[in-house]
């Protein structure tokens, strides 16, 4: 039985497309957030504003922090953070002219103005919502997550392989996924328990707790891993983090999204899942700078181990073709994972109409979800995750303040965290626990077990990369013994 549709009318997020919601209900208590976080922020000024006077600051090889820091002190300025290992400081209060004077110091690699864009898509028209009841299931020691209630409707799961690997592999135990994003809603009946609140932080000055106000992250978040109540996920075992690097918006700072990388290197986590894009003309000044300094601190978590996965963008270019640069996509290093779907429900390998594509560029698919009306579009075409009950910017469309509401949606930042999930479970079944060397394993097997699409004669191929993810197919490669299926 269906749940029942209800058209309600107000804005969406998270992918500029129709957004859809169902609730459901479970004989779990309705947890409570978090004491240290707050409903509302405290800090009622914008990011704009606030970065107005912030620069980031690159060390040479063996630049003293320290001095450059005093050095920033005496012009008047004043250091936000620092990282000796990275040799980056961010700084605030700084004058172009100190900047520029800065810059010749024997010290410095780069310094340039710090930027705040649009990370992920602006908010959309229409919503439906529904309701049914749902009732919470068991756990077991592999968690076969397809008895939870809204499954039936996630057909991306079926396409990855994902269900099969929930009876045959580790499913992400004793690893973590850190998403870079707009927060998360800890208190979701999918996600209770999930979140390691010890090490998820708020890197937002306007939002200094995790909570996501977007729900963005929530909805990513669930996708990695849930309690499998109301939706499955891709790696029910693995711990999920939060590192807010967006407001309640989507905007976020270069600052603070490569603060964000540093960090969850730093803390040891497994995986990185970044479900947003900037795209920036290289011929801005300070581009290339920013882009430089963003490759350094993925060349960082690269060197703690850690697989990282990024959205690829949903501006259905060929990033092949643009002249354009798209961060964090187009980092070395980066799995940069565009958006299948089907249509009503067939041909499910569909490159997704606003997905960006082309390689190199794009590095592999995952399903996205779409939604055409022109075309015969219907709900299931999408792909449903985890609403934010502290969402502000859904309501009044959507009320998700029930700790149980689920929404139906598109995009790129719904492909990168069925990436980010996979790179869990390869990294728990090899037992990847030490991270004091790189892991090119799981990158590769990622890569190798691909479903290989081939539109123009050659792999990888210059529409799709390497394919669209496989989890069996990433294991199979992974895993030295391959249990019958």
């Amino acid at each position: 039985m269906s749940p029942k549709l209800v058209v309600r009318s107000g804005v969406a997020t998270i992918a500029a497309t129709t957004l859809f919601a169902v609730a459901c209900t479970s004989d779990r208590p309705s947890p409570s957030a978090p004491a240290m976080a707050e409903a509302t922020p405290r800090i009622a000024t914008t990011l704009a504003a606030i970065n107005a006077d912030r620069h980031i600051i690159q060390l040479r090889p063996g630049g003293s922090v320290d001095a450059v820091a005093a050095r920033v002190a005496s012009m008047g300025g004043r250091v936000e953070r620092s990282h000796a290992g990275m040799g980056l400081i961010v700084t605030h209060g700084l004058s172009a002219t100190a900047a520029t004077a800065l810059r010749a110091s024997s010290d410095v690699l780069h310094i340039t103005s710090d930027r705040t864009v649009q990370w992920i898509p602006p908010l959309a028209k229409q919503h439906l919502a529904a309701s049914r009841p749902v009732v919470a299931t068991s756990r077991l020691p592999h968690v076969d997550q397809s008895g939870a209630e809204f499954f039936p409707f996630q057909w991306n799961l079926d396409v990855i392989r994902a269900n099969t690997a929930w009876l045959v592999t580790r499913e992400g135990q004793n690893t973590m996924v850190c998403d870079l994003d707009t927060g998360v809603d800890p208190t979701h009946i999918d996600l209770t328990g999930k979140i390691n609140l010890a090490v998820s932080t708020s890197f937002v000055a306007t939002e200094p707790d995790i909570l996501d106000r977007n729900t963005h992250g929530t909805y990513v978040s669930a996708l990695i891993s849930s309690n499998g109540i109301g939706m499955a996920s891709v790696a029910p075992e693995t711990e999920l983090c939060q590192v807010k690097v967006l407001d309640q918006t989507g905007r976020g700072s270069f600052g603070d999204v490569i603060s964000g990388v540093i960090y969850a290197a730093d803390i040891g986590t497994d995986v990185i899942n970044m479900s947003l894009v900037a795209v920036l003309s290289p011929r801005d000044t300070g581009v290339v700078q920013l882009a430089e300094m963003f490759q350094a601190a993925v060349d960082f978590a690269l060197r703690h181990g850690v697989t990282i996965a990024a959205a690829a963008g949903n501006n259905a270019d060929n990033l092949a073709a643009v002249d354009s640069i798209e961060l964090p996509g187009e980092l070395i290093g980066v799995i940069d994972a565009g958006a299948t779907a089907p249509t009503d429900q067939m041909n499910f390998d569909q490159i997704a109409s606003y997905s960006d594509f082309g390689f190199p560029g794009t590095t592999l698919f995952a399903p996205g979800g779409d939604f055409q009306p022109q075309n015969g579009g219907v709900v299931q075409d999408l792909i449903l995750s985890a609403c934010s009950s502290f969402a502000v910017q859904l309501l009044p469309a959507i009320d998700c303040t029930g700790h149980n509401v689920y929404i139906f949606d598109d995009g790129t930042s719904a492909a990168s965290p069925h990436v980010a999930g996979e790179a869990a479970i390869l990294k728990s079944d090899r037992h990847h626990t030490n991270h004091s060397h790189p892991d090119i394993v799981t990158p590769a097997c990622i890569i190798k077990g691909t479903d290989r699409i081939l539109t123009g004669g050659r792999y990888p191929d210059p529409l799709y990369g390497f394919g669209r993810i496989d989890i069996i197919g990433g294991r199979d490669c992974h895993h030295p013994v391959t249990e019958h299926l």
